[in-house]
């Protein structure tokens, strides 16, 4: 990519409202690895973030996951810019990596499907649904 293309990116990122936030200039985020390291990723290869323990899973399109030293309340804020929404307490999903919102089987309850390659089925916790359909426009149905 040449140089001209990288100053021109964050002029038609900051044309999208929604789109802007301390990240989204750069559209990258800082993981903070064991011994210190630190990797830069972009969020849009980023699937869901998981909680685990006082870490955080981030999982991508491959099988190899990275972790983040940091819990999942630390890491979320740096990706919310990136189109994340935190949907439980254990996970914050990639909105754009969403292929359906759907009920339960009991119909009570709502989880989220990711899109191939991962097609992972992930919960969506009763108080966080209706800020997860918010931000897709619409209402959850009862």
């Amino acid at each position: 990519m040449s140089a001209h293309c990288v100053r021109q990116r964050p002029v038609l990122i900051l044309e999208w409202p929604f789109m802007a936030g301390p990240t989204s200039p750069l559209d990258r985020v800082l993981l903070h690895l064991k011994d210190s390291r630190r990797v830069v990723i972009a969020p849009h290869d980023v699937y869901y973030l998981e909680a685990s323990g006082d870490e955080t899973i981030v999982r991508r399109r491959g099988r190899k996951t990275v972790r983040d030293v940091r819990s999942l309340g630390e890491v979320v804020p740096a990706f919310e810019p990136c189109h994340f929404h935190r949907i439980h307490e254990t996970w914050a999903v990639n909105l754009r990596r969403i292929r359906e919102v759907r009920p339960q089987r009991d119909g009570r309850d709502w989880e989220v499907v990711m899109q191939p390659p991962v097609n992972r089925v992930l919960p969506v916790s009763r108080r966080r649904l209706t800020g997860l359909m918010r931000r897709f426009g619409d209402a959850p149905r009862r």
